[in-house]
């Protein structure tokens, strides 16, 4: 028979409560919250100051971890409406938050927070981006319905999707700052990166495309390449600039007719009547005006 001075502890006199969540500030950094359990704590603050409401353990999947730092902060947010119990009973000093639960919100003003359930989610795109029409980016393929799209989003605007709508399939990570990688229902891929990428791979790299590639860069280009480059086309190259330089050094390309200081250059190459011009040039390499 359990002593009666413990029944409270071991839950034979369970409490159970709703409330609001006023904190997350957990001093000791183990995801814990304040909150302000309705019929138990008045709203009225001055009478019952959030700082001295007890913190309340939270529990969490056993996903998370749980162990030697393995766990991971809580998605719960200030105002969130939770459900629980109080582990000592009647006493009502160790509230277990169990899970929260969704909630009518209070701003009728704006259509996308009435509720507490994510827009995106109800199929509201409220995270938009403009297509790039110089490449023919395909359109936004959003079409979520719900119940599909499962999304998570963090205080600072981060999302996660994992739309499961028929035919409207997705997957989209964005950060706050518009940056998003997306998967389209038929598995084509878009990246929007709003500022600059940067790349480093330690061994090799290897890419195959079995189709046609178009690359467009607004502004200047460099390649540095430590050894050989080796360029392998069954069919023509066409190079079309202002100024082609081949080899800048000693031995540069010229066309036929231009002017080099060839010296006693041997005839039917340059020179041959005295004035040091190109006579003849290559059947393969052509270089226009």
């Amino acid at each position: 028979m359990i002593p009666k001075n413990y029944i409270e502890l071991y839950g034979d006199q369970t409490r159970w409560f709703t409330g609001r969540v006023v904190s997350l500030d957990d001093p000791k950094q183990l995801g814990r919250v304040r909150v302000r359990v309705y019929g138990i704590h008045t709203e009225d603050t001055s009478m019952i100051p959030d700082e001295d409401l007890p913190w309340a353990q939270v529990v969490v999947p056993v996903t998370q971890g749980g162990t030697a730092g393995f766990g991971n902060n809580l998605g719960i947010q200030v105002d969130t409406f939770v459900f629980g119990m109080f582990l000592d009973g009647q006493n009502s000093q160790l509230p277990l938050v169990l899970g929260s639960l969704p909630k009518q919100e209070d701003n009728e003003l704006d259509e996308y927070d009435s509720v507490s359930t994510n827009p995106l989610a109800r199929g509201t795109q409220v995270k938009p981006y403009t297509p790039d029409e110089t490449i023919g980016e395909p359109d936004d393929p959003f079409a979520a319905v719900y119940p599909n799209n499962l999304v998570y989003e963090t205080p600072a605007g981060h999302v996660k999707e994992y739309d499961n709508t028929p035919d409207a399939e997705r997957i989209r990570e964005l950060h706050k700052s518009g940056t998003f990688y997306q998967v389209a229902p038929d598995g084509d891929l878009v990246t929007h990166i709003v500022r600059d990428r940067y790349t480093l791979v330690v061994r090799n790299d290897a890419v195959h495309v079995q189709g046609n590639v178009n690359l467009i860069i607004d502004e200047n280009c460099t390649t540095t390449i430590g050894g050989d480059w080796n360029v392998d086309v069954e069919g023509d190259i066409a190079i079309n600039g202002k100024t082609i330089n081949l080899n800048r050094g000693t031995k540069g390309a010229a066309r036929v007719d231009d002017v080099a200081d060839t010296g006693d250059d041997p005839p039917g190459i340059s020179g041959s009547d005295g004035s040091n011009r190109i006579e003849t040039g290559s059947e393969t390499v052509f270089i226009g005006d």
